[in-house]
């Protein structure tokens, strides 16, 4: 039997959203634990400073100070699985709704034989194109043209864990480059294996609104326009060929 958690990520103010998502949880005789959120609108610029520095990353946009603390939330749940010797665990977003396939997929996990880093339990706004799909009893593990943005509803295993954390392990200044659901599209620079499981199993709440999402800090970030460019053709050119790659290996096995 693996060993694993479910991990909320939740806001210590947010005690609304707590309060619904346990409210999920009640008639499905499972238990979570809550991660307390690391709240970006607290942190003074030299702690910001510590992690992210524009001039220093190679993302376009400035992140702000939600999507900062965003990544640091992340980061506590990667230490999380190391440190409690997890074979894997579903890390969510207080902001999601468990739909009728969760229970169904908590099961399908388990049985699952095969390398994984990240598993995808939901995917939006934007659909992507299936390239490759793994049939697994009646639900499919399914390889994206490109990795879904978000990350509200997906599983780490121990070893997707230690790769994110392994470059993240030291308070090193300017550690974080980009949000954290970009960082994951660039799956190649850390070797993760993404996989989305369909059918999806959660769906997004979209009646409360998100303090990563706050339009007008993304309005008023600053910008590159020439590492704007470089950034999307590298990634197609990169993206294209690291695909090409990981399909010829799953034909060879």
């Amino acid at each position: 039997m693996k060993k694993w958690k479910i991990f909320v990520i939740n806001l210590a103010e947010s005690t609304e959203r707590l309060d619904a998502f346990a409210r999920q949880f009640a008639s499905l005789d499972q238990e979570f634990e809550k991660v307390e959120a690391v709240p970006g609108g607290g942190l003074s610029e030299d702690e910001a400073g510590q992690y992210y520095h524009f001039e220093q990353s190679d993302y376009y946009k400035e992140l702000n100070l939600g999507e900062i603390g965003c990544y640091l939330s992340h980061f506590k749940v990667w230490q999380m699985i190391i440190e409690q010797e997890l074979d894997y665990a579903i890390v969510l977003e207080d902001d999601v709704l468990l739909n009728e396939h969760f229970l169904p997929t908590l099961d399908k996990l388990q049985t699952l034989d095969m390398p994984w880093d990240i598993i995808k339990l939901a995917e939006f706004p934007i659909k992507r194109k299936v390239v490759r799909e793994i049939s697994h009893d009646d639900a499919s593990l399914v390889v994206y043209n490109k990795v879904p943005k978000g990350t509200y509803a997906q599983v780490i295993s121990a070893s997707g864990a230690k790769k994110l954390f392994s470059e993240k392990g030291q308070k090193q200044a300017y550690c974080i480059q980009r949000p954290i659901d970009i960082d994951i599209q660039y799956w190649w620079e850390k070797d993760l294996e993404v996989y989305g499981l369909k059918p999806y199993s959660v769906e997004i709440d979209n009646s409360h609104p998100s303090e990563i999402d706050e339009k007008a800090l993304r309005q008023r970030a600053k910008k590159s326009f020439w590492r704007q460019v470089h950034s999307r053709f590298y990634f197609l050119f990169k993206n294209k060929k690291e695909l090409k790659k990981r399909l010829q290996k799953l034909d060879s096995k």
